[in-house]
């Protein structure tokens, strides 16, 4: 029952909304696989992030990426750490241009924030809030890896998926990123109300078309900051052939995003769908007004942690991660 109503929503391409409020944990395991191997994109509610968290760590990136330019560049993105701050040199390989957007990262990794994190003088409380929820992302996160696990995964043993990530030891990967997609202006805003965005006629893009390089993304989205779209798939004859081929992955009122990633793709031997997906400039002058702003979190398994499957030669973690990482940014 539970299987044949989530894949009528998968047909239309609407996003699963999952409730994790209910008690039966193989009813939203049925659901999870259902949403990550048809969509690869779900909505969770009722999840168990206290949303004043998520408040006070929103307000927390609008002050930081208000900060004067020369503040923001006193902690520079560090490649080999996959931390720190960085202004549009973010270049998808799909666009070959940067993307319209400024980031902080934080990487859960032994010794990966030092003389990174902002000073508590300008930003009061932004570690400990950041800290906390990393630890209680990824704890959502590992939650989400065991319930797919044994229809994903069944090669491995049980257990696997959690145990391959971890944060604040020295082989950790998993990743806190805060975003900021400026307003729009000038000659830009002018080609991104013209544009028709269906038919990716745009030169420019907030984020430009990716998958992700992990094993889960937990986003956080505010509602009335629009933007994200992800790639419609075809997997019935209503859809096949449509002109329309993003669709919209909006914000819920309390909820979070979830995408699968390429490294689970590759676990799952494939049967977990990493979908392309993108942030779409704004559409009217009154989008290209507002900023958006957006928190992500990465579940990345650990660089020693060895990524196996039934077809693929086995690769660990780090060495798939670090050559991701190399070609997604400008020199």
């Amino acid at each position: 029952m539970l299987a044949s109503q989530n894949d009528k929503a998968v047909s239309a391409m609407e996003i699963p909304i999952i409730d994790l409020s209910n008690p039966n944990d193989e009813e939203i395991a049925i659901q999870l696989w259902n949403a990550a191997h048809n969509v690869g994109f779900f909505t969770l509610i009722n999840h168990s992030i206290p949303q004043h968290q998520i408040d006070t760590l929103f307000s927390l990136s609008e002050q930081f990426f208000h900060l004067d330019s020369k503040i923001k560049h006193r902690y520079p993105f560090d490649v080999p750490k996959n931390s720190g701050y960085e202004f549009m040199t973010q270049k998808p390989p799909s666009t070959n241009v940067v993307d319209l957007k400024e980031t902080f990262q934080v990487t859960a990794r032994e010794g990966c924030m030092d003389n990174l994190w902002p000073d508590n003088d300008e930003q009061p409380g932004f570690q400990e809030v950041a800290m906390d929820m990393i630890a209680n992302s990824h704890a959502l996160a590992c939650r989400v890896l065991s319930l797919l696990e044994s229809r994903a995964c069944p090669h491995v043993d049980r257990g696997t998926l959690q145990n391959a990530h971890h944060i604040w030891g020295e082989d950790g990967q998993c990743t806190l990123r805060l975003l900021h997609y400026p307003t729009v202006v000038n000659a830009e805003a002018e080609e991104s109300t013209q544009s028709n965005t269906d038919n990716d006629t745009n030169t420019r893009w907030r984020c430009g078309a990716h998958t992700d390089w992990g094993s889960l993304t937990l986003l956080f989205q505010r509602v009335g900051e629009d933007g994200l779209e992800c790639r419609r798939r075809a997997v019935d004859e209503d859809v096949k052939g449509t002109s329309a081929s993003w669709v919209e992955v909006p914000p819920v009122e309390g909820g979070i995003t979830v995408n699968i990633g390429d490294m689970l793709k590759r676990w799952s031997d494939c049967k977990l769908y990493s979908n392309m997906h993108r942030v779409r400039m704004p559409k009217t002058i009154e989008e290209c007004a507002k900023s958006r702003y957006s928190v992500a979190f990465f579940l990345q398994a650990d660089k020693s942690a060895l990524i196996e499957n039934t077809t693929d030669e086995a690769i660990t973690a780090g060495e798939y991660f670090a050559a991701r990482i190399n070609a997604h940014f400008t020199e």
